[in-house]
Parts: C-alpha cells; structure tokens; sequence
C-alpha cells in the first residue's frame, strides 16, 4: 500500500486546526452575543427591587423595597406572579388582578401554583386591615410580598410581574398552549368569538388564552383564578417539551422583554433547568383561601374575603414543603 504523502498529512493537520480554530472563534462570538442580549434584557428589567434588611423597610413608600427573609428549605424555590389587567379599573390605578405563587420543591419533584384572591381581608404595614389587591397601588411589588410573608409566613424573594397583554406575545411565540376546557365554558366562548371552539382538551392562541384567563362572567373569583392557573400550566407544559435546556436561552431571554423581575437570565435559567430535569414532575394548584376557611363580609364600604388566617397558613405549608 503506498504511503501518504508526509506534507500532506502536514497539510491536513494543518486545515483542522484551522477549523478548530474557527469553530472556537465562532463559539466565543455566539457566546458575546448572548452575553450582551442579556445585558440589554438585565437593563431593560431594571435589576428589579431592592432586597433590604426589615428594619430599613419603609412600607409607606412609593416603591416598598422588599425585607429579606431566611429561606425556609433551601430546596424550595418560590416566586411571586404578579398580573395586571389593563382592562380592568382597579388594575389601572395600579391595583394587582392577580398574585400567584410559583414554587417548585426540588427535594420532592413538585411544583405548585397558589393563587391569592385579591378580596382577601390582610393587615397592611402603614395601611391597617384592607384587600390584599390594594398592596400593590399602594408600595407595589415590594409591599404586596412583605404581606404575604407577614401574614402567610412565607419567604418569597424573587418576582415577576406582566401586563396580561404581554401573555399573547409569550403564549404565540411559544406556538400556543392546551388547556381543559369545560361544557359550559367552550359554550360561552363560542358564543364570543369562537365558534369552533370545543370542550376538552384544546390548543389555544395567545388572544384566546387571554380571553380564557380573563374570563370571570361564568362564576366567582375562584373560577377566574383557576383558569388563570390552567393559562400558566399550559406555558409551563409547553416550555417543558424544550427538554434541551440550550434552547432555554433565547425563549427566557424573549420572555423577559415581556415581563418585569429582579432576577437575573441566569438565575431563571439554573432554574428552569432543575425543573426539567425532574422525571415525572407532580403539580398541584390551589387557591388561598381554603375552602370551608373565609367568609364573606362587608368591611368599611368593601366586600371582602374573612379568612381564618392559621388554617390558611397550615394549607399552604402543607402545599409547598
């Protein structure tokens, strides 16, 4: 058998590490570019409010900074959603439409969502007793998770806020989403807007998962919450058929031009990847308060929610660790 040429053996090692070469140089570029959309996206957010010592907390504040609590399990990881209405009056002066808790307990492979109806009856610092929807026109973000943790006995740190608007962008970027829909719902809709739409099973638009999480005409608060919770399941599930978590980056460095949060891309990114990582992830959901522990009552001019506020925190412990 005839040998190869020993200068072309040279001059192949020589093109692949030319190619070596280049792929590295490409690598670093790929990896600039993303660096820098983070940057800009980090900016764009604000890096969020500030985490603070409870004694330097001053809850009549414009912008209520957040106190800083010692995590409760180091495997729990808790984030509060906060969802505005722009249709809504209340959300227009700022109030919250919607609170929910987005917890995920490593130790176990669970997550939860809880919603906090906004009737809630809560004692506000500087405030007094009034709805848990009020914290937010009154301190914002800050003020609304220094409630929960106070009343609640939480410790949540970290949040996200969005304008219900900006689900449409997030939900059709994602290509939609599924959702169960009841008889009496997919009747309504159909009647609105949707004629094809069936009960069951159903992949919905960005503007259709809107109308869905806005709908409160069927019943009370609770049935909105609870299709608000299906909404963010159904982002949640479709985010977790990227079992590659590189595709991660850009969907999360997307999303946040949509949203409000003080964490960072990277922090939203180790954690998305811990949670896809869990085979067969249990979820739950609920709302707060508890069935059989609130009642309804008249408190100076408003209607709100009395809740039994130990019952309520023993449901929530239970949920989440």
């Amino acid at each position: 058998m005839k040998e190869k040429n020993p200068k072309s053996k040279s001059r192949h090692k020589k093109k692949l590490s030319k190619l070596r070469i280049a792929v590295i140089v490409l690598v670093i570029l790929i990896l600039a570019i993303v660096g820098l959309c983070i940057a800009i996206v980090w900016q764009i957010t604000g890096g969020g409010v500030d985490i603070v010592d409870p004694s330097d907390v001053d809850p009549t504040a414009k912008e209520v900074k957040i106190a800083k609590e010692n995590p409760i399990d180091q495997d729990v990881y808790n984030v509060l959603l906060v969802g505005t209405d722009s249709r809504d009056p209340d959300s227009d002066m700022g109030r919250s439409d919607s609170m929910m808790l987005v917890s995920f307990n490593k130790n176990e492979g669970k997550s939860t969502i809880i919603s906090f109806l906004r009737d809630t009856l809560v004692d506000i610092d500087g405030y007094g007793k009034s709805r848990l929807g009020h914290t937010y026109a009154y301190g914002g973000v800050g003020l609304t998770i220094n409630t929960l943790n106070k009343q609640f006995g939480l410790d949540i740190q970290n949040y996200v806020t969005i304008n219900f608007d900006n689900l449409v962008n997030i939900i059709d970027e994602l290509g939609g989403i599924e959702v169960t829909l009841t008889e009496e719902e997919a009747e309504y809709y159909r009647q609105n807007g949707m004629p094809d739409i069936q009960a069951g099973v159903v992949t919905l638009t960005g503007s259709q998962a809107l109308a869905h999480a806005r709908n409160r005409t069927l019943d009370s608060d609770f049935g909105r919450t609870r299709r608000q919770r299906s909404v963010m399941y159904g982002i949640y599930r479709k985010v977790l058929e990227q079992k590659d978590p590189s595709t991660l980056m850009p969907l999360i460095s997307y999303c946040l031009t949509q949203v409000k949060t003080n964490m960072s891309v990277t922090q939203i990114y180790e954690m998305a990847t811990e949670v896809l990582a869990v085979d067969n992830l249990k979820t739950q959901q609920a709302a707060v308060p508890q069935d059989g522990t609130y009642n309804s009552i008249t408190y100076e001019g408003m209607a709100v929610l009395d809740i039994d506020l130990e019952a309520n925190k023993q449901y929530i412990n239970e949920l989440l660790y």
